[in-house]
This record gives structure tokens, sequence and C-alpha cells, in this order.
């Protein structure tokens, strides 16, 4: 037993002695991760042997040039064969030495590899190719070169670096000769990352822009786009307001076509704001005008909505009159479809106040729409059965 608790006791000294040991020992520090494109010292046979460091004349940036053109195709060539990792090595040579030519020659093949690194999911790649743009855009701000930023934002955009692309492309408006055409990619690269509300605010400004010169051709055009962003963006309040422009420009201009679809999606933004009157006036005037201009795919989907209004307030023979007067625009444009499901939606509210004949005989109408179009007869057969037992 003595030797046993000895054997321990040496056993714990000696680990003892070898922890501390190994923290006297200074740890080796891992080497920082070092970007292929940070270059300290070109060394390739591409260059010409100077025995002293300098820039290359107008011959050698020409001659140099022709010959990163070569390592860019050998290197498309490798990856068409499915060599990606060799085209990877090609296309680091050739942006490496691309280095000792002008930004703007650089600046577009770190655009074109990023993009090819983006497609692949080269994660990797695409920071260190994004790496080197922004050393680039940091130099281009100090000089303030426009020209250079806004070929920065424009291969930043064909890489995928959206938000690169935004914030230079917002940094150029102040200064820049035709703005419109800056806001409008602004929005459109918002609205391809679904940032719809970013897009609208966008859009906005151009709205803005644009009032002054009255073109309401460009004005609508606008208001049209705003329409589509703020109700993706979820935004009720600002769709309301942008609906409403659009259908006072329309009235101004007599163009009566374009008002029942737009008052429908008005009426929606209204009840998701509760404003329940004003949904109500807004769908019974978009049914109005479709009905008139023969619309009876617009004129049945206001009342639709319209009854659903009412019969979420609990008012159930208000809901039952308006789809009485749903049955009339399906019959006339002979939808077999809809007047199943509105006989079927009846039916439903008479089985729910305990009014079985009325019930059974909205049922036993949709049925027949049913057989016509041999779809969901089961279906109304057992609602049938269920109201007989």
């Amino acid at each position: 037993m003595n030797k046993k608790i000895l054997f321990w006791k040496g056993l714990i000294a000696s680990l003892t002695v070898s922890f501390s040991l190994s923290l006297a020992i200074p740890i080796k520090a891992q080497p920082p991760f070092k970007n292929p494109l940070q270059v300290e010292k070109f060394d390739d046979p591409l260059l010409p042997k100077t025995p002293v460091q300098r820039p290359l004349s107008p011959l050698e940036k020409f001659r140099l040039k022709e010959a990163l053109d070569g390592l860019n195709q050998q290197a498309r060539e490798n990856y068409q064969q499915g060599k990606i990792e060799r085209a990877f090595q090609v296309w680091y040579r050739e942006l490496r030495l691309r280095q000792k030519l002008d930004f703007p020659e650089e600046v577009q093949a770190l655009g074109r590899v990023g993009e090819i690194a983006w497609l692949e999911n080269r994660s990797a790649d695409f920071r260190n190719i994004r790496e080197r743009l922004r050393v680039i855009e940091e130099k281009a701000r100090e000089n303030n070169n426009s020209e250079l930023l806004a070929t920065l934002a424009e291969n930043y955009e064909q890489m995928r670096e959206l938000d690169g692309a935004i914030a230079l492309y917002q940094g150029l408006i102040e200064n820049s000769n035709n703005p419109t055409t800056l806001l409008e990619k602004i929005a459109q690269l918002h609205a391809d990352q679904f940032h719809y509300q970013e897009a609208a605010d966008a859009y906005e400004k151009l709205l803005a822009q644009a009032k002054p010169a009255e073109n309401t051709i460009v004005i609508i055009n606008y208001l049209k786009q705003l329409k589509t962003w703020y109700e993706q963006a979820e935004n009720p309040q600002a769709g309301i307001e942008t609906k409403q422009h659009l259908i006072e420009l329309y009235q101004r201009q007599n163009n009566e076509q374009a008002l029942p679809a737009i008052m429908v999606s008005l009426g929606e933004d209204y009840v998701t704001l509760q404003q329940f009157d004003q949904a109500s006036t807004t769908y019974q005037e978009a049914f109005r005008i479709a009905r008139s201009q023969q619309k009876y795919a617009i004129a049945a989907m206001a009342l639709e909505n319209l009854a659903q209004l009412y019969q979420n307030q609990g008012s159930l023979q208000a809901t039952l009159e308006i789809y009485e007067q749903l049955l009339i625009v399906q019959q006339q444009s002979y939808d077999h479809y809809g007047l199943m499901m509105t006989y079927d939606k009846i039916g439903e509210i008479y089985q729910d106040n305990h009014q079985p004949e009325p019930a059974r005989s909205a049922y036993q109408k949709a049925l027949e729409f049913a057989r016509s179009l041999n779809y969901q007869e089961d279906y109304f057969q057992d609602k049938i059965q269920q109201l007989k037992s």
C-alpha cells in the first residue's frame, strides 16, 4: 500500500512539473493569413529583368497585357475542362501581374475572376479578390478618382459584392451628371437582395426629382414600381399613399382602365391597417368600375374581398347579399369553378348559423358545378350527407 501511495505521489509531482514547464515555454504563433494578391516582390518570367525596380514602359505594358490575356485564356480552358484548382492558380498569377498595369485594367480582371469565385462558391478566393479591390478603392477615394470608383462599383456588381457597389454608387450621386441612372441602379441592387424598403427609398428620391418637371409618364412609372416594392416590403401605409397618388393621376388622364386593380390592392392595404370603412368603399368602387369595363375577374375579386370583410365583422346578411352579387358576375364570365366555391361559402354560412335547408341547397348547387368540372364531388356529397344525418 505504501509503495502504491509513493507511486501516485511521484506521478502527480512529475505531471505538475511538466505542466509548469509547458507554461514556461512560449507557444509559437501561427503565421497570419496572407492574401496571395498581396505582392511584396514581383518575380515572374513575364516581367522584364532590370537592374533596378522601375515602372514598366508603355511597350513593356503592352507586351505584358498580351501575355496576361493569354494567361486568362489558359485559365478559362482549364476551367471549362473542370480543372478548377489549376484554373485559379493561373488566374492568381494573372491577377498578381495585373498590378503592374493601370488600376482600371486590374479592377476589371479582379471583377471577372471574382464573379467566377462567387459562382463556384469559393469563399476564400472571393475574400482575397474583394480585399485587393478594397485596397484599390481606398486609393481611389484618397485621390477622389470618380472614374475609378465607378469602375470599381461596376465590378463589385459583377462579382455580386452588392453592398460594396451600392456604397460606391451612393457616393457618386452627388457629383454625377446623371443621378437618375445611379438611383435606379441602387434601387435594383437593393431589390436583388430583397431589401425592398431600401429600394423604395431610392425610388422616392427619383420621384421627388421627377415632380418638378411634371412628366406624368415618368412619375406614373416610378409610382407603379413603388407600389410593387411597398407591397413586397409589407408597408401598407406607404402603399396607400402611393396608390392614391396613382389613382389621382389616372383620373386626371381619364384613364379608368388601370383603376380597378389598383383599387382592389388599395382596399387590401386598408384592411391590413384595420381601416374597414375605407376598405369597403374602395372595394365597392373597384367593383363598379370593373363591372362597367367587363373586367369580371377583377370585379369578382373586389366582391370576394368585400364579402370576407363583412363576414369577419359578423355582418352575415350583408355577406350573403354580396355573394349573391358575386354569383351573377361569375355566371356572366362562365366561371364554373368560382361558382362552385361561392356556393360552398354560402352553404358554410347557413350551416354555421344552423339553417340546414338553405345550406343543403347551396351545397347541392356546388355539387352540380363540381360534377361539371369532375372535381371534389365526394367533398360536397359528404357535406350534403352530414346535413341529412
